[in-house]
């Protein structure tokens, strides 16, 4: 599989990613079965989010056998608030049965939270911890995903 340099991140990863939501709608095992098949075909790079209900429990399932630094792991957060943000951040790594996220991405704000954002501070923090080793930001609005690049504080952007 083709590999790419994603975003400002020193990542390489798969040009095709796997998107967790769908798994939603899957039994644990088939899941699983799922996330390893196509692991097993040379995907590297799972994106999920703390919103997708068990995605993340299931990617720890399906991955808890397998070298961490093999794959890649982005999830989501849509919390603003410092304290949630880490709980959810907590959670994620739990489900998952890591000890560290590849990329934390603010989940589609409203606005682009800037350096001095509560939020932005605690991502910062987490990234100093080693808990996310990267910060993204999602986003559905073109003008706040332009205002996120230019801005140079995240390090992805994702974007439909």
């Amino acid at each position: 599989m083709r590999t790419i340099r994603l975003g400002r991140t020193e990542l390489i990863v798969t040009k095709n990613a796997f998107g967790a939501l769908p798994i939603q709608r899957l039994s644990m095992d088939q899941a699983a079965a799922l996330l390893k098949k196509a692991y097993d075909l040379g995907v590297r790079f799972f994106d999920t989010a703390h919103a997708y209900t068990d995605s993340e429990e299931k990617i720890g399932l399906a991955f808890e056998n397998v070298p961490r630094q093999s794959v890649v792991l982005a999830t989501k957060s849509g919390a603003l608030d410092p304290a949630v943000l880490r709980k959810e951040v907590e959670m994620s790594l739990a489900h998952m049965k890591t000890d560290y996220i590849d990329i934390l991405q603010l989940h589609n704000p409203a606005f682009v939270p800037q350096e001095d954002h509560p939020a932005y501070q605690e991502l910062l923090k987490l990234k100093a911890e080693g808990k996310i080793r990267h910060i993204g930001l999602t986003n559905h609005q073109l003008k706040n995903a332009v205002e996120a690049v230019n801005s140079g504080l995240y390090e992805t952007i994702q974007f439909p």
